[in-house]
């Protein structure tokens, strides 16, 4: 594919879909951008470029970029150019994209970037915060889970270059973040394709090192490669964070077979155990599909019962769906969609009283509060260790004045059902 031609002083209106891996890939393309003259628009009137990063990983997100694609397109006029970048050009062939979306321009692939330079960036525009940002180690999957389409849109498990890592964490670091948060399809195996024994565990050290105030964060953990070990080693990390992002998907032995995630429920809660033993304030949180072909109603209920016994703080829930071309697709024992909904609230019921129990238990506990801004009625609010950023609950700092990309230590006062409420730790009154 030729690159799109870019010239100076034009603008650019951007759109990004789907989760963290892709927001950080996008965040580089912005970079590149802006070093040749771009500025950002958040009026699409105003764009020369009108740019959307898909996500095409379920049929939900395929409709999500589908319809945002439209909507620009019915605002494009004169000499604006429409280009769609991300998983949707990687998962669809380029003709039956062009028939379908004839109003687009240019179609890219996943890390748009690439088709700018040869060598990633190691620098990035940041869209979500000034405090936190995405540090993306890896690319693609080696796991074929039976409902998965990954590994045919971002091919095969790549871990980043160590150095270049370290060189881009250093690099936010220096603009001020205070969180950075690891993202990768399965970090446990960052490293092995570079010849590094227990890379992951060797990252975090180095990223340890880094001189400046910051904490670290984990996202997307894979059971597969848990080990009881391991957990204590990244958990003596003083700046990683004791938070376990662990996407389990199910607990049925019979549906972990199917969906081919090799693992026990024992295992889990095990490991579960293991951890909360060492450190009582450590923080879970999982995903999972329901509805998955053959869940019957026994199948769900040991879903059930097995999240009462785990406890996670948080979780995510997702009907499943039979993505084209995946071996779910065609497995016997679909379940109608109007039940894998009925299920997904079933989940989350249960698990909205879990998370209250949980969240009560952090009541006068010291925690660490990443102070993010104030919401519209005034009141100071940030994420504290548990609570990754816009998938978690948020605290609530209900005295003093710590500015916006503080590091408080706090004393929780009062729990809600996803949220907490804190003051300084050394507050009297």
């Amino acid at each position: 594919m030729k690159s799109p031609k870019l010239r100076p002083s034009k603008k650019l209106y951007p759109v990004s879909l789907g989760c963290p891996k892709n927001k950080s890939d996008f965040e580089k393309l912005l970079y590149l951008f802006q070093k040749r003259g771009y500025t950002f628009t958040l009026d699409p009137e105003e764009a020369d470029i009108l740019w959307v990063n898909t996500c095409a990983f379920i049929k939900p997100s395929v409709e999500e970029a589908i319809d945002h694609i439209l909507d620009l397109a019915s605002l494009k006029k004169g000499s604006q150019k429409l280009i769609v970048s991300g998983c949707l050009p990687a998962r669809y062939s380029l003709e039956t994209l062009r028939e379908l979306l004839p109003e687009v321009d240019e179609f890219y692939g996943i890390e748009p970037f690439q088709f700018f330079t040869k060598e990633e960036p190691e620098d990035k525009v940041l869209t979500e915060s000034p405090f936190y940002a995405y540090l993306k180690i890896s690319e693609g999957c080696n796991h074929r889970c039976s409902y998965c389409t990954i590994p045919k849109i971002r091919g095969s498990y790549r871990s980043k270059p160590l150095e270049s890592l370290l060189r881009e964490a250093r690099k936010l670091l220096e603009k001020g973040i205070k969180e950075l948060i690891l993202v990768g399809q399965d970090l446990t195996l960052y490293g092995r394709d570079l010849g590094l024994k227990d890379g992951l565990l060797y990252l975090l050290k180095e990223l340890s090192l880094l001189p400046f105030e910051f904490r670290i964060r984990l996202l997307y953990l894979h059971p597969s490669h848990l080990e009881e070990g391991l957990l204590e080693r990244i958990l003596e990390l003083p700046k990683v964070v004791p938070y376990l992002d662990i996407p389990i998907q199910h607990a049925h032995p019979n549906l972990l077979k199917a969906m081919k995630r090799p693992y026990s429920p024992e295992k889990i809660l095990n490991l579960m155990e293991h951890v909360r033993k060492l450190n009582p304030m450590v923080s879970f949180r999982t995903s999972l599909i329901v509805g998955f072909p053959g869940e019957g109603d026994k199948e769900f209920a040991y879903l059930l019962e097995f999240l009462k016994l785990a406890k996670f703080e948080y979780l995510g829930v997702f009907p499943f769906y039979p993505e084209e071309g995946t071996p779910a697709e065609k497995l016997p024992g679909q379940i109608p969609m109007k039940e894998r909904l009925r299920r997904k609230r079933e989940v989350l019921r249960l698990q909205k009283e879990i998370t209250k129990a949980r969240l009560k238990e952090r009541v006068g506990v010291e925690e660490e509060l990443l102070v993010l801004g104030e919401d519209f009625k005034g009141r100071r609010f940030g994420i504290a260790r548990l609570q990754a950023p816009e998938i978690d609950g948020l605290t609530y700092l209900l005295k003093g004045s710590h500015l916006p990309g503080s590091l408080v230590k706090v004393k929780i006062t009062r729990s809600g059902v996803y949220d907490l409420w804190a003051v300084p730790w050394d507050f009297k009154g």
